[in-house]
């Protein structure tokens, strides 16, 4: 059994949110990780499979980037290339003043 065909459908309610939530028809997954990673603590879209082909593959392939699976890039190369040095520190940034209010684990 393929990895994919292991991934139970997604009902309609979250394939809906999928569409609504991901850019997925204007950013590649690459470039939504570099400027979006930082954002989520906890994702788990790509344990389904979605109707939309599109949708789908775009979704696979940011969960193989998010949870750092073998051929996929890092987010740190992703930054690099897609980001600015102001956007990059920025991140940065944000990150220290959450460890340091205590509002990121």
């Amino acid at each position: 059994m393929s990895e994919d065909s292991a991934r139970p459908l997604a009902h309609a309610g979250r394939e809906e949110q999928a569409r609504e939530l991901f850019p997925y028809r204007e950013q590649t997954p690459e470039e939504y990780a570099a400027r979006h990673f930082h954002e989520w603590m906890c994702f788990s879209f790509d344990e389904f499979r979605y109707s939309d082909p599109e949708l789908d593959a775009w979704i696979a392939r940011l969960g193989q980037i998010f949870f750092e699976r073998p051929g996929a890039p890092s987010v740190e190369e992703l930054r690099a290339r897609f980001l600015t040095p102001e956007e990059i520190e920025a991140i940065h940034e944000r990150d220290q003043e959450e460890l340091r209010s205590g509002t990121r684990a």
